[in-house]
């Protein structure tokens, strides 16, 4: 298939879907062959994106992450089979961020090696379990259950082996030598000339996060071609980097769960045998007749990513979209493109498109006025998922919300203790203790509930 019918089927399949925007890029004979950027990086006013418009990188920060320990491990820094605990300078629950594990001997088994390959025991993320505390749900090492709080524990310790941030590592280890200009764990200035926005399932753009702080486990912004650059680094390296590229793509423990998230994820399955299907070290990896593939999906609001590269042909492709709909269609664009029907969409939760969707959104909620004196008491400084930071200000008796302290929403109530957003599927009950005093809310977004706590 030629590059001019590819572009006429992804047009034509995000016009259907709903999918506002994409930037694509496409490795072939380990090198990057074609970039092209479609739809809008800002819906609202029409703006298009470019091959230099800069997107959430989600989970794929995961990836890099990955990549930068294993030259660690190359470099002696690291050992992946030393446990963490020994690289730290006190037990693990004495850190603010882990006193939920106090009292299990567990955490003292967790390796490098465990956390890359998702084996920690840890859930994804804490807010998930049933009353919202870090635990070790299986002794670690015995099975796959995928975790961005792992990612978490480990940067804290090769912060702490390293002496520097994630961010300098990553700009010394990969950006500037990959050449990856456009790639960055935190926010850069240079990024307000050209960047996307995310967008919901009613194609409604979203507030931007601009991440002030480095995440290992989604904080990372790039471009597509960027991150093709990095696949292609990974394909071309030679002797010493060639066999750590190896080691960090070879299947370290098998996967049998019907699904990576929900219900399935708990429930045993052999219909991926035929693929193989595994985790390495930071990817997931399957193989096929056409040999060796490795791959990783980004998620988060308003941002949906896929990356499949196939090893052995020097073959990939990255797909990265400011859209809630773009995974109903992943399937169909990473066929277009590359050829790939082996991709585990099914296990990675990703729906069919289903053309009887109408995408119109749900009425609003009713707004009602509420007391200064009351709105008031919620403005502050709130953080959630360990390191991210929820701002509210009032201006003119209305409640302001912002990820980043620069763009802001207002925030609108239902009640004295619940607000909403209009255009967005956020709502906002807050939580006050005995005194009155307010210790923050709990965040409903996508049908998720996320608690916030108040620290300012």
């Amino acid at each position: 298939m030629s590059f001019s019918e590819v572009d006429n089927s992804i047009s034509h399949m995000m016009e259907n879907a709903g999918v506002t925007g994409l930037s694509c890029a496409i490795i072939n004979d380990s090198k990057v062959v074609y970039q092209k950027a479609y739809g809008f990086r800002n819906n609202s006013i029409g703006v298009l994106n470019d091959e230099e418009t800069i997107f959430s990188a989600a989970s794929f920060s995961k990836t890099v992450f990955a990549y930068i320990v294993v030259l660690l491990v190359e470099d002696g820094i690291i050992d992946l089979d030393k446990p963490l605990q020994k690289y730290l300078d006190k037990n693990l629950y004495e850190y603010p961020n882990y006193e939920d594990l106090n009292g299990d001997q567990q955490t003292g088994l967790i390796t490098a090696r465990m956390v890359l390959s998702h084996s920690t025991g840890f859930p994804n993320w804490r807010f998930l379990t049933n009353d919202g505390k870090l635990r070790i749900m299986f002794e670690p090492g015995s099975r796959f259950s995928y975790s961005g709080e792992g990612i978490c524990l480990l940067q804290m310790a090769i912060e702490k082996i390293t002496g520097k941030g994630l961010e300098e590592l990553s700009r010394k280890m990969v950006f500037e030598p990959l050449g990856m200009e456009h790639t960055s764990y935190v926010w850069q200035k240079k990024f307000e000339k050209n960047f996307a926005v995310p967008h919901d399932e009613y194609e409604r753009p979203k507030m931007l996060n601009r991440r002030r702080k480095a995440d290992a486990a989604g904080s990372m912004q790039i471009t597509a071609g960027d991150y093709a650059r990095f696949l292609s680094g990974i394909l071309n390296a030679k002797g010493k980097r060639k066999r750590s590229m190896n080691a960090m793509l070879n299947p370290q423990i098998a996967i049998r769960s019907e699904n990576m998230f929900g219900p399935g994820a708990w429930k045993d399955t052999d219909k991926y045998n035929q693929i193989t299907l595994s985790w390495g070290l930071g990817w997931g990896r399957f193989n096929t007749k056409h040999g060796r593939a490795f791959f990783h999906t980004g998620h988060d609001l308003g941002w949906q990513n896929y990356t499949v590269t196939y090893f052995d042909k020097g073959l990939g492709v990255v797909l990265l979209s400011n859209s809630d709909n773009f995974e109903s269609v992943a399937r169909e664009i990473v066929e277009k493109t590359i050829g790939d029907e082996y991709s585990p969409f099914d296990w990675l939760g990703y729906p069919h498109y289903d053309p009887s969707i109408k995408r119109e959104p749900p009425p609003e909620p009713a707004a009602i006025d509420i007391s200064s004196d009351i709105l008031t008491k919620y403005i502050g400084e709130y953080t959630y998922l360990s390191n991210r930071i929820f701002f509210i200000k009032m201006e003119d008796n209305q409640l302001f919300g912002s990820y980043d302290n620069e763009t802001w929403v207002g925030m609108y109530a239902e009640s004295k203790s619940k607000f909403f957003m209009k255009g967005e599927d956020a709502r906002f009950t807050f939580i006050e203790n005995d005194d009155g005093k307010v210790t923050g809310f709990i965040f409903y977004i996508e049908g998720i509930k996320i608690p916030v706590e108040k620290v300012k």
